[in-house]
C-alpha cells in the first residue's frame, strides 16, 4: 500500500517543471528544446568540485542564452553548449535553461552525485547525539524508589549470601565459625534522588523501616548452633556517585562508587547467641553494605532501561525491506544540567551488496539543550547511509497497476507505471534547514509490455522534525519543488 501512495504522488508531479499552477498559460509549442547529453543520468562523478555539462539546444528562431544552475554556457552555432558548474558533496541537480529571442524557455534537469564515496559497510562514528536533562534523571530516581517498594527484594539480595562467612574453609564449617545468610527483606517507604554532576550521577537514597530476615549458624569449640534472627533499622541512607562509562563492547558500564551508608535505629535480638559469635557477625556493620549493594542493584537496571534505546540492534520492515539498525554508545558526559550521549550507528538495508557507497561529509556536533527533557539529533551521514543502502537494495523501486486504483486520467491512458531511481536520495543538513534531494526518479508508463512514455522527476523537499501530539517526534515533509 505504501508503494501505491508513493507512486500516486510521483504521478501527480511527474509532468511538472515546478509546482502546478492552474492559472499558468499553456505550454508554448515554439519554446526552445534543450537536452543535456553529459553527464548521463545516474552519474557518480567522484571527489570533484565542478562538473562539465554538455548538451544541445534548438529553437525555430535562435537561442539567445543557455544557463546551467545560473552559470552561462558557451553556445555554438549548431546549438551545442558546454559549461563548468560548481557542485557540492551529495546529489546535485543540474538545471539547464535555454531562452530564445521572444523570452520563451526550455528546461531540462538531471542529477549527478559528487563527492568521495565511503563504503556502505561501515559504522558512522558519533552519528547520533542525545541529551538528557536533570529532570529526566530525577524521574528515573523516583521510578527506582517505587520499584524498591513494589518488587521482591529477597530474590535480589540473596545472591550476596552468605553476608557473613567467618572461619569456614571453602564454605565448609569448622570448630569455630560464624555464618549469616539473608532469607528475606522488606522495605517501607523509600526516596531516591538522582542528580547529574561532573563525572556521573550523584545518588541520595533513603530507605525507611527496613527488615532483614537472616539465618545464623555457628560453632564454638566444635559445638554447633543456629538461629533465625530479624535485623531491622528505622532508616538507612545511601549516598554516592554512579560512574557511567562505556565498555569495550559498546555497552553502558554503571557502577556505584564512594558509598557513604548511615544506619539509624538499628535493632536485633541475639539472645542465645554466644558473644564471641556476635562479635564475628557484626550485623550492625554488615547491614549498611548490604543495603548499599542492594540499592545499586535497584537503580542500575532502571538506568539501563532508560538508556536501552540508545544501545540496541534490531531489524525493522520498511517498504518491504528488512532494515538492520545498530546503535552503540561512544561517549557519555555529565554536568549539573544533564548528560550528553554520543552514539555510533550503522543503518543498512539487507541486500545492499551492490551499493557503490555513499557520500560521507564530516559534521560538527550539534549544540544540545540539556535542560529540555530528552532531545535527539541525527547526523545527515547516518540518514544518507540508510537511503543509499535502501536504494542499492531496490527498496525505493515500485511497480503499480494503474487499472486497479484511483489514478484518474492517468489510469485511463496507461496500464502500469514502474518507478526506479538512478541515484539515491540525499539529505543535506549543512544549511539553515533540512533538505532532501530526489534525483532522476524515472517513471516508466506502460501499456501491456510496451513502454508508452518515460518521465524523469527531480525534486527538492524541505524536512522538519517537530513534536507530535502524543509527545513523540514527527517528520514533517514540505511541498516539493519539482523539476
Amino acid at each position: 500500500m505504501r508503494h501505491s501512495h508513493i507512486a500516486a504522488a510521483l504521478i501527480l508531479i511527474a509532468a511538472c517543471d515546478n509546482a502546478y499552477d492552474p492559472d499558468a498559460p499553456a505550454i508554448d509549442p515554439t519554446a526552445p528544446k534543450i537536452r543535456i547529453t553529459s553527464p548521463e543520468r545516474g552519474t557518480f562523478a567522484g571527489a570533484v568540485s565542478s562538473i562539465e555539462v554538455k548538451g544541445n539546444a534548438i529553437d525555430d528562431s535562435a537561442i539567445t542564452s543557455v544557463t546551467v544552475n545560473g552559470v552561462t554556457a558557451t553556445v555554438q552555432p549548431d546549438g551545442s553548449f558546454v559549461v563548468s558548474v560548481p557542485v557540492t558533496p551529495g546529489t546535485n541537480l543540474l538545471h539547464a535553461i535555454a531562452k530564445d529571442a521572444q523570452g520563451n524557455t526550455g528546461k531540462e534537469t538531471r542529477a549527478v552525485v559528487a563527492g568521495k564515496l565511503s563504503s556502505i559497510d561501515r559504522t558512522i562514528t558519533q552519528a547520533i547525539t542525545a541529551s538528557l536533562s536533570a529532570q529526566t534523571f530525577n524521574a528515573i530516581g523516583r521510578g527506582a524508589a517505587t520499584f524498591i517498594q513494589d518488587t521482591n527484594l529477597t530474590s535480589m539480595v540473596t545472591p550476596m549470601n552468605p553476608i557473613v562467612d567467618y572461619g569456614t574453609t571453602n564454605g565448609q564449617p569448622d570448630c569455630l565459625y560464624a555464618q549469616a545468610k539473608i532469607t528475606g527483606m522488606d522495605v517501607g517507604k523509600s526516596t531516591i534522588s538522582l542528580a547529574p554532576q561532573a563525572g556521573g550521577l550523584y545518588i541520595d537514597a533513603t530507605l525507611e523501616n527496613i527488615r532483614m530476615d537472616t539465618h545464623l549458624q555457628w560453632a564454638v569449640s566444635c559445638l554447633d548452633g543456629s538461629r533465625n534472627v530479624a535485623v531491622g533499622a528505622t532508616k538507612i541512607r545511601v549516598r554516592g556517585m554512579f560512574a557511567v562509562g562505556i565498555k569495550p563492547g559498546g555497552e553502558f558500564d554503571i557502577k556505584l562508587q564512594n558509598q557513604n551508608v548511615t544506619v539509624t535505629g538499628f535493632n536485633v535480638d541475639l539472645g542465645g547467641v554466644p558473644q564471641q559469635i556476635i562479635d564475628y557477625l557484626d550485623l550492625d556493620g554488615r547491614m549498611g553494605p548490604v543495603i548499599g549493594w542492594a540499592t545499586e542493584r535497584f537503580v542500575v537496571p532502571m538506568l539501563n532501561k532508560s538508556l536501552d534505546g540508545l544501545n540496541e540492534t534490531k531489524t525493522v520492515d520498511v517498504l518491504g525491506k528488512k532494515i538492520d539498525i545498530a546503535l552503540s554508545p561512544n561517549q557519555i558526559t555529565f554536568d549539573v544540567v544533564g548528560a550528553i550521549v554520543l552514539l555510533d550507528s550503522e543503518l543498512r538495508a539487507q541486500g545492499d551488496a551492490m551499493s557503490p557507497g555513499f557520500v560521507y561529509v564530516q559534521n560538527t556536533l550539534p549544540a544540545m539543550d540539556k535542560s529540555q527533557g530528552f532531545q535527539l539529533a541525527i547526523a545527515d551521514d547516518a540518514a544518507n547511509q540508510l537511503l543509499s543502502s535502501m536504494w542499492a537494495a531496490k527498496a525505493l523501486e515500485a511497480g503499480i497497476d494503474l487499472k486497479t486504483g484511483s489514478y484518474g486520467e492517468i489510469g485511463k491512458l496507461y496500464d502500469r507505471v514502474e518507478i526506479t531511481a538512478k541515484v539515491p536520495p540525499y539529505i543535506d543538513a549543512t544549511g539553515d534547514g533540512l533538505k532532501m534531494t530526489l534525483g532522476d526518479l524515472i517513471a516508466t508508463f506502460k501499456n501491456g509490455e510496451s513502454i508508452a512514455t518515460q518521465v524523469a522527476i527531480n525534486a527538492h523537499v524541505e524536512l522538519k522534525v517537530v513534536s507530535a501530539p502524543d509527545g513523540g517526534l514527527r517528520l514533517d515533509v514540505g511541498a516539493p519543488t519539482t523539476y
